[in-house]
C-alpha cells in the first residue's frame, strides 16, 4: 500500500526510530513481493538482466534463503495476489513510468525493467531452498502482519505501511548480506565477533574474528555462547509512539491516512492541509517531510474522535460522509485480525479463543462505536489553537511531488464483480467503513487452493475476480504492437475456462490495461464475447482430459501436424515438454521469428541443462574462468573440432536419446565448450558505445517468446497440469540468447558455426543441438524460408560495395572471422565473490552494533 513520505522520514531520522538488531534463532515473516523486488535490484549490480536473467537471480535467491538457514531462521512468505480497485491507478502510473523507461531501449533501462517470470522464478527458487510460502488473495500487508503478531517474530520488507503496523520490521536495506559470529559468556558483557566465510566448499566454514570486547578467559569459558546471526536494524512501533506516549496507538491508523494511501487522495484533504501551519521550517527539508513531522505534532494534542471530527469539518459538506467512511475503511484495515496464513502453514493455537478473531463486522462496529456520531456542522472550524497563523501552507507542494500522487485515484470500482457492486450500492447510505469486497471466500476451492499455493501466477485472480488484465511491458519495442499480442489467444482461453467457474451470471468480456503503440502511455481495452470453443468443457475434478485445451491452440494456429506433435511431447524430457511446445507456438505466429532464433535458444537450453551442471562453481568471468582451465584450453586450441559419431538426422529428440546424447560427456568437453560459450553471458562492449543501440527487433521477438512462456505456464497451471511446469532458470538467460543470435545470425552456415566453434569439443552436444532444432522445424517447415533479419541483408550489401571497389582499385576489405567475438570485453564481476553493499544507508549504525 505505502504511507508516502514515510520511509524516507525515518531513513533521515534512523538513529532515532532504527534500532541495532541481531537477527538468529527465529522465525521471520517475509514480505514475498518487495523481498522478489530488492533481490533483483542486488542482480543488477553484478548482471544485465536484459529481460530475463533468470539462472542468475534463481542462485542469489537460494543463496539468501541459505544465509537465514545458517543462522537458524524459519521463514514464512507471503506473496501479494491480486489487484484492488483502489491500486489500480497507482498500477496504472508506474506503468506509464516503465514504458517511459524502455522506450529507448537503452542498456541502462534494461537494469529497472523487471522480467516477465520474475516472480515464478523466484517461488522456484523459494521451493528449491525448502521455505514455506503462500500466496493471499490480493495484497498481504495486513496478512503479513497479522502472522507476525501471531508468531511474535519480525517482520522483513521493505514497505513503509510495516512502519504504522503493530509489528517489529526489519527494512530489508539495513540487512548486511555477511553472515557474523559472537561467542560472548552468559551474561553478554564479553564477547568476540568474526565474519563467516562462506565463500569455500563445505558445511564448516572459516571465520575471521574482527572484534573483541572484555575478558577473554570468560568468552572462551565453559559457559560460553555461539550463534551466528545476520546484522540489521529493527523498527517496532514503540520507536515512534515514544516513551512519553507521544502517540496514541490509535492514532496510528490515521497518522497513516493524512499522510496518504491507497484508502484516500491526498487532494481530498487540502482543506485540513491549509488549516495546519508548518512554521518555519529548513526549506532543504521536503515539504513532504514537513508535513509528516506537523501532522505528528498536531495528532500528539488530539484524541480519536476529535481528531476525526476536526479533519472532516474541514473538507466540503457534500464530501463528508463520503471522506469519513473513507478514513474509517482505512482504519478497519489496520485491525482486522482474521489470519488465514496461520493455519495454512500448519499452526494451531495453543488455547484456541471461544470468540475467535473479530469478524468485518464487528472490527467495523467497534470503530463506529469508539468514534461516536460525526458533527453535521456546515460551518468550517478555526484552526487549531496551538499553530500560529500567517505560517507555511502545508497544502503547497512542488512539481516534482506532485506530478504523480495526486493521479491516484481512490474511487476507481469499474473492476468488481457485478454483484459486488450491487452490495456497494445497497450500503452506499450506511455510516460504516465499506466492506472489503475483496476477498476469496467465493471462489472454488480448487482454484482458491491452487492460489494459495502459488501454482499459478498473480494475474488470474484479476481475471476471475476483477475481469481485468494488466500487461506489463516487458524490454520491447514500443512501435510494434504490445509483446503479449501473440498470446492473445491463450488468454481469451485462460479467461473462458475461469468463467466457466464462476458462481455468478455469464461473464463474457474482460478488460485490458497494456501500453499504447508508437509512444509512451497507457491504454484501456475491452475483449469482448469471450467463451469456451465449442467441444471443449473444462473439468477441474478429472485434470487428464483438459489437455484438450492446450491442443486446439496448436490445431488453431495451424500446425498441421498437432496431433503428432502431442504424441511425441509425451516422449520429451519432462522438465522441456511445455518448453518447447511454447517454441512451436511462437515460431508459428510470430512471422518474424527464424531459424537463428530457435537456434539460440536452444543453445541456451544446452548451456544451462548440461554445461552449467558440470560446473563446481558457475563462474561468468571471462578472464577468471581462462586462467582457472589455463593448460586444459590449451591443449585444446592444439586439437581440430570434433566430428559426429553418427548421422545425425537418424536422431529423433526424445526423452531417450537426449540422456543418450548428453548423459555420457566428459567434463573436460563440457569445460571446453564452456571457454566458448562464456562471453556470451556478458555484454558485448558495443552496446556500451554512446550511439549504439540494442536490436530492437530481436528484443521484441524475444519479448513475444517470453509472453508465450508466461501464458502456457498460467493456462497449463490452471488445467492440471498436464506438462510439468516452465522452470525458466534452467531454460533460459535473455542475454545469452540475445548475444547468440546476434553472433549467428549473420553466418552463411550457422549450424557449422555452432559445430566448428561453440561445440567443437563436444559432439554429443552437437548432435542434442542438431535433433532438437530438426523437431522444431518439423512443425513449423517455414522457419528455414524465413530470412535472418536486417543484419543479413546489410552483409550482403557491404560484400556487394566491397566488390565494386575492388574492381575500381579500392582497398580490399576482408571478410569477418568466424569468432569475432571483442577480444577486450569487461568480464562481470565472479559468481563466487561476497557483495559488499556500499549504498547501505544505515553502515554507521551497523558498525556501532558491532
Amino acid at each position: 500500500m505505502g504511507v508516502r513520505g514515510l520511509t524516507t522520514f525515518i531513513e533521515t531520522n534512523a538513529e532515532a526510530y532504527l534500532k541495532p538488531f541481531e537477527l538468529h534463532d527465529t522465525p521471520l515473516v517475509i514480505d514475498g513481493d518487495s523481498l522478489c523486488a530488492q533481490l533483483f535490484s542486488r542482480t543488477n549490480q553484478k548482471t544485465t538482466p536484459f529481460g530475463g536473467h533468470y539462472d542468475a537471480y534463481f542462485r542469489l535467491v537460494v543463496d539468501f534463503f541459505d544465509m537465514l538457514r545458517a543462522c537458524r531462521i524459519v521463514p514464512y512468505v507471503l506473496l501479494d495476489g491480486g489487484y484492488e480497485s483502489r491500486k489500480i491507478a497507482t498500477v496504472r502510473e508506474r506503468m506509464k513510468q516503465k514504458v517511459h523507461s524502455i522506450a529507448q531501449l537503452s542498456l541502462e533501462s534494461t537494469r529497472y525493467t523487471m522480467p516477465l517470470m520474475l516472480r515464478e522464478v523466484f517461488v522456484d527458487a523459494v521451493r528449491a531452498a525448502g521455505v514455506s510460502l503462500m500466496r493471499c488473495a490480493f495484497e498481504a500487508d495486513d496478512e503479513v502482519a497479522i502472522l507476525a503478531r501471531k508468531l511474535d517474530c519480525p517482520v522483513m520488507s521493505y514497505d513503509s505501511d510495516f512502519y504504522i503496523h503493530n509489528v517489529r520490521y526489519i527494512p530489508f536495506v539495513t540487512l548486511t548480506h555477511k553472515i557474523y559470529r559472537k561467542v560472548t559468556d552468559p551474561s553478554g558483557d564479553n564477547f568476540e565477533i568474526g565474519i563467516v566465510d562462506r565463500t569455500k566448499a563445505g558445511t564448516r566454514h572459516e571465520v575471521k574474528f574482527l572484534a573483541q570486547c572484555g575478558d577473554e578467559r570468560l568468552i572462551r569459558g565453559a559457559e560460553s555462547v555461539t550463534y551466528d546471526y545476520l546484522d540489521c536494524c529493527l523498527y517496532t512501533i514503540e520507536n515512534l509512539i515514544g516513551p512519553n506516549e507521544r502517540l496514541g496507538r490509535e492514532m496510528i491508523p490515521l497518522f497513516a491516512v493524512l499522510l496518504g494511501n491507497d484508502y484516500i487522495e491526498r487532494k481530498v484533504l487540502e482543506g485540513f492541509y491549509r488549516s495546519i501551519k508548518s512554521g518555519r521550517s529548513n526549506r532543504k527539508i521536503g515539504q513532504q517531510q514537513r508535513r509528516i513531522r506537523v501532522v505528528l505534532k498536531w495528532l500528539q494534542n488530539q484524541t480519536l474522535q476529535s481528531a476525526i471530527r476536526t479533519i472532516v469539518n474541514q473538507i466540503r459538506a457534500t464530501n463528508r460522509n463520503q471522506i469519513y467512511r473513507q478514513m474509517l475503511t482505512a482504519m478497519r484495515g489496520y485491525n482486522v485480525e482474521e489470519c488465514v496464513s496461520f493455519e495454512f502453514f500448519g499452526f494451531r493455537p495453543e488455547q484456541p479463543s471461544i470468540d475467535g478473531p473479530l469478524t468485518d463486522a464487528e472490527v467495523e462496529r467497534n470503530i463506529v462505536d469508539g468514534l461516536g456520531e460525526v458533527e453535521e456542522a456546515s460551518e468550517q472550524h478555526s484552526c487549531p489553537s496551538d499553530v500560529a497563523s500567517g505560517e507555511e501552507d502545508l497544502n503547497e507542494e512542488s512539481d516534482e511531488e506532485d506530478q504523480d500522487e495526486d493521479a491516484v485515484s481512490t474511487n476507481d470500482d469499474d473492476d468488481d464483480d457485478d454483484d459486488e457492486q450491487q452490495s456497494d450500492s445497497d450500503e452506499q447510505e450506511s455510516p460504516g467503513p465499506w466492506r472489503n469486497r475483496y476477498t476469496d471466500h467465493r471462489w472454488p476451492t480448487w482454484f482458491r487452493e491452487l492460489y494459495r499455493e502459488v501454482r499459478t501466477p498473480r494475474f488470474v485472480a484479476d481475471l476471475y475476480h476483477s475481469r481485468l488484465c494488466i500487461n506489463s511491458p516487458q524490454m520491447e519495442d514500443i512501435g510494434k504492437p504490445n509483446s503479449n499480442t501473440i498470446s492473445y489467444p491463450i488468454l481469451h482461453l485462460i479467461f473462458a475456462l475461469l468463467s466457466s467457474q464462476h458462481p455468478g451470471p455469464t461473464r463474457t468480456s474482460f478488460r485490458y490495461i497494456t501500453r499504447k503503440q508508437r509512444k509512451p502511455g497507457v491504454r484501456y481495452q475491452t475483449f469482448e464475447d469471450i467463451q469456451l470453443p465449442d467441444g471443449l468443457h473444462f473439468s477441474p475434478e478429472d485434470p487428464s482430459r483438459n489437455i484438450a485445451f492446450i491442443k486446439h491452440l496448436f490445431r488453431e494456429c495451424g500446425v498441421t501436424e498437432w496431433e503428432d506433435l502431442f504424441d511425441r511431447a509425451q516422449h520429451l524430457p519432462a522438465n522441456m515438454a511445455l518448453y518447447f511446445l511454447a517454441i512451436i507456438y511462437w515460431a508459428k505466429n510470430c512471422g518474424e521469428v527464424n531459424v537463428a532464433h530457435v537456434q539460440a535458444l536452444i543453445v541456451c537450453v544446452l548451456q544451462l541443462q548440461i554445461v552449467d551442471r558440470c560446473l563446481k562453481n558457475r563462474n561468468r568471468d571471462v578472464d577468471l574462468f581462462h586462467k582457472q582451465h589455463k593448460q586444459l584450453l590449451d591443449e585444446r586450441k592444439e586439437r581440430k573440432p570434433a566430428k559426429p559419431a553418427v548421422a545425425v538426422a537418424t536422431k529423433s529428440f526424445s526423452r531417450t536419446i537426449y540422456q543418450q546424447l548428453t548423459g555420457g560427456v566428459p567434463r573436460t568437453e563440457l569445460i571446453q565448450a564452456y571457454s566458448a560459450l562464456i562471453r556470451h553471458f556478458s555484454v558485448d562492449e558495443k552496446l556500451h558505445r554512446k550511439n549504439t543501440h540494442i536490436d530492437r527487433s530481436t528484443v521484441h521477438t524475444m519479448a513475444e517468446f517470453q509472453s508465450v512462456c508466461f501464458n502456457l505456464y498460467a493456462l497449463n497451471s490452471l488445467l492440471g497440469p498436464p506438462f510439468d511446469s516452465l522452470r525458466m532458470h534452467e531454460l533460459y538467460n535473455s542475454l545469452f540468447v540475445y548475444n547468440v543470435h546476434e553472433t549467428i545470425k549473420s553466418r552463411t552456415d550457422p549450424c557449422e558455426y555452432v559445430r566448428g566453434t561453440l561445440f567443437r569439443d563436444s559432439a554429443g552436444l552437437y548432435e542434442a543441438f542438431t535433433c532438437m532444432v530438426a523437431f522444431v522445424v518439423r512443425y513449423v517447415p517455414e522457419l528455414n524460408e524465413r530470412k535472418r533479419g536486417a543484419v543479413r541483408q546489410a552483409k550482403t550489401k557491404s560484400s556487394s560495395a566491397a566488390i565494386a571497389g575492388g574492381r575500381k582499385g579500392g582497398k580490399k576489405v576482408n571478410p569477418p572471422p568466424a569468432n569475432d567475438w571483442q577480444a577486450e570485453e569487461q568480464p562481470s564481476d565472479g559468481d563466487g565473490e561476497e557483495f559488499v553493499d556500499v549504498n547501505n544507508k544505515f553502515s554507521q549504525l551497523l558498525l556501532a552494533g558491532v
